[in-house]
């Protein structure tokens, strides 16, 4: 019994991986979906023991996505195939369920061998933590997030986390759609012309946006290195989580940086003089503020409550 695998080469980096927990960032239609079909067809015939998942945002989601994918190629180890309850057994009388992250207690109670979570940045984190990553305990089942980002969620800060390399059964690996080898380039160039330069970032650059960061386009940027005589220095801080004494490392370098912008204004609009970051505690954070002010003398500063609040 075996499945005809053809993958492409970044499907190939993630497949030849043998980190239990993978997180894949990736653009549309980069080959996500079908690198989980293969993945999950792999694992349901290699497995002797515990349930296979494949979860979406919603079961709907999950059928539209996977099941037809499964159904043509894995249709060489496929016994019977039930569209009422999702469920597809192979020949070896393992199972491939599909389910919807939306409904978490149809998935309690259970024993992981290996699980696919598709669009994880679409599903409350919850169903990760609470249900599903506890059904792997038992057999030290494996797990593979896919999706493309929204923002800066709960995908990005374990994504985050993944990257670090700290924890080694955790990695990231991160793909655009220009990877995807099958792809027409001039296709998605023609899509870069007519969206946002966030938009394209986010869909087919897999870039994690900050929140609010569609209000700036691109051409509204230019680089410019000497310093404009005309003007009036203004400071705007960004605070992130402080770093405490005692704490896990792990978990610090987990904390997003606090930055300290230094930016002159002019008729003629901002020229950023300086961008001061790091992950400070409160006294230093304070610190580096003052120094700031004390140097540039601005006209006014702006302090994000964040922390403070």
């Amino acid at each position: 019994m075996e499945v005809d695998v053809k993958l492409l080469k970044w499907q190939e980096k993630v497949w030849n991986d043998k980190t239990r927990f993978k997180c894949v960032a990736a653009g549309r239609r980069t080959g996500k979906s079908r690198l989980a079909a293969y993945m999950l067809l792999v694992k349901a015939l290699a497995s002797k023991k515990g349930n296979i998942f494949y979860v979406a945002p919603t079961q709907g989601q999950a059928r539209d996505i996977m099941w037809n994918l499964l159904l043509e190629l894995g249709n060489s180890v496929i016994a019977s195939s039930h569209v009422n309850n999702m469920q597809i057994k192979l020949a070896n009388g393992a199972t491939i369920s599909l389910k919807g992250a939306d409904r978490p207690d149809t998935m309690r109670g259970v024993q992981i061998a290996f699980l696919c979570i598709d669009e994880y940045a679409e599903q409350k984190p919850e169903t990760w933590e609470l249900v599903l990553r506890p059904a792997l305990t038992d057999l030290k089942g494996h797990a593979l997030f896919i999706g493309t980002p929204v923002g800066r969620n709960h995908f990005y800060d374990l994504y985050k986390f993944a990257k670090l390399g700290d924890d080694e059964d955790w990695t990231a690996f991160h793909f655009t759609s220009y990877d995807n080898d099958l792809l027409d380039k001039k296709e998605i160039d023609s899509a870069k012309k007519s969206m946002s330069s966030y938009a394209f970032r986010q869909e087919y650059m897999a870039s994690f946006e900050a929140r609010g960061s569609e209000m700036f386009k691109e051409d509204w940027i230019e680089f410019e290195s000497e310093e404009p005589e005309e003007g009036d220095y203004y400071i705007s801080v960004d605070l992130a989580g402080y770093e405490e004494e005692g704490k896990s490392k792990r978990k610090q370098k987990r904390l997003d940086n606090t930055a300290i912008s230094v930016v002159k204004v002019n008729k003629d609009g901002w020229w950023v003089k300086q961008i001061i970051y790091g992950r400070w505690d409160i006294k230093e954070t304070a610190k580096k503020i003052f120094e700031a002010v004390k140097f540039n003398q601005p006209l006014a500063v702006g302090i994000e409550q964040g922390p403070l609040r």
